[in-house]
């Protein structure tokens, strides 16, 4: 009867050292998800750093007949290497931070886009030399400042912080909705009388997307279209040179000297740089042919020096960068992070899809920037700041969602 007992109790003791083990085995693979899921979206990551390295080399190209302007043939060049840099390190700081903090910043954040935005409307400060004389820019020495572009930023927190909490009373007209409609056109219309009515219409139209994905109500929407549609008619007809955009569009060969001069020196880049392009640096257009090549048109010159294989090729990655943002939007469980996910991923997209197809003539010109490719320091440093973000919605969302199933494992 004592050997029965005494080979149960050895028994017992085996089957609990084998669980033990088990748990420990077990323990130690949530664990390892923690640590892999935590990481940072290498791919994102990497799209994002293969664009600095295209924008940086086209840049240079596409603005050597401009830079010889300024007595440098390296001008653009020199200063977009400066921007890259900051903008660079400023990507890795968002990556790291935690985003939620931007929420709680969201108030402040709107109030000071607000007055900088109007204070560009000062007469008094562009006569001070403060402000360019395009009325776009706070310009403090040979550095400018362009406050619209990250107004798309403060805007994306604020649109992501009031759909995540409003939740269903979005529909509620005059309490949910309405109110950051408001917001929207107040930033929008400041924008617009810079004169920037790209950037009004960007932002006009990533804030629909976002509300639509709320789930706003097909009333909501008939009445935002009944509103808009007339306003955008008349922001085009107030100024001559948009509707000369619009007839350039329609015809260009009507008129291939004036209204249609843009889009016929595109299409002529295309054309010359063929399946393999011409090679880099290479490019005829860009000098003195295609307006602004280092800016609007720079994936013209990017198709002719690179050909039909290089425009392609920036083509695909910013599919990828489409995949993996709205990839990681769709995987949140937090509202707020969804919302920031999808409204970034959209603003960058769409961003490079209008200016991409303004330069094959499939939009009217509008004077959208190609993210991370295009010359200018604000708008690649609040790209920057977006793709940080979004790759720090992806680490710290992952990392925090395994780190309370270890802590449930435990208990």
């Amino acid at each position: 009867m004592g050997n029965n007992n005494d080979f149960s109790a050895n028994n017992n003791i085996k089957e609990e050292r084998s669980l033990k083990e088990v748990d420990r085995n077990l323990h130690s693979d949530v664990i390892a998800r923690v640590r892999k899921k935590g990481e940072i979206d290498y791919v994102l990551l990497s799209v994002v750093i293969v664009l600095y390295g295209i924008g940086i080399i086209m840049v240079f190209s596409a603005g050597i007949n401009e830079g010889m302007k300024y007595g440098q043939y390296y001008y653009f060049l020199k200063r977009q290497a400066i921007w890259l840099s900051v903008s660079f390190l400023t990507l890795i700081f968002f990556i790291f931070i935690d985003y939620t903090a931007l929420e709680r910043m969201r108030k402040p954040l709107i109030w000071i886009t607000i007055i900088l935005l109007a204070l560009l409307l000062v007469p008094r400060f562009g006569r001070m030399g403060l402000v360019h004389p395009s009325r776009r820019w706070f310009r403090f020495g040979s550095v400018g400042f362009q406050p619209s572009e990250f107004a798309k930023i403060v805007l994306i927190v604020y649109l992501s912080s009031i759909l995540s909490k409003k939740g269903e009373r979005i529909n509620d007209f005059y309490r949910g909705f309405l109110p950051p409609f408001l917001i929207i056109s107040i930033i929008a219309f400041l924008i617009f009388l810079e004169p920037d009515f790209s950037t009004a219409f960007m932002l006009f139209f990533i804030s629909i997307m976002m509300f639509f994905i709320a789930g706003i109500s097909t009333v909501s929407i008939v009445s935002l279209s009944i509103v808009s549609i007339p306003a955008l008619f008349l922001m085009i007809n107030e100024k001559l040179y948009r509707k000369d955009r619009i007839a350039g569009f329609l015809n260009p060969w009507s008129d291939p000297t004036d209204k249609g001069y843009q889009i016929i020196q595109s299409f002529k880049a295309f054309a010359m740089g063929g399946v393999a392009g011409v090679g880099l640096g290479r490019s005829v257009q860009k000098m003195s042919h295609l307006p602004i090549p280092h800016t609007d048109f720079i994936y013209a010159v990017c198709a002719e020096e690179m050909g039909y294989v290089g425009a392609f090729m920036i083509l695909f990655l910013y599919m990828i960068f489409a995949y993996r943002g709205y990839r990681i939007a769709f995987q949140q469980s937090d509202r707020f992070a969804f919302f920031l996910a999808f409204g970034i991923t959209s603003l960058i997209v769409w961003g490079a899809i209008f200016n991409i197809a303004v330069v094959t003539g499939l939009l009217p010109a509008t004077g959208v920037s190609l993210p991370f490719l295009s010359y200018g320091g604000s708008s690649l440093l609040a790209n920057s700041i977006l793709a940080g973000l979004l790759i720090s919605i992806s680490k710290n969302s992952s990392s925090r969602e395994l780190e309370t199933e270890n802590l449930v494992w435990e208990q």
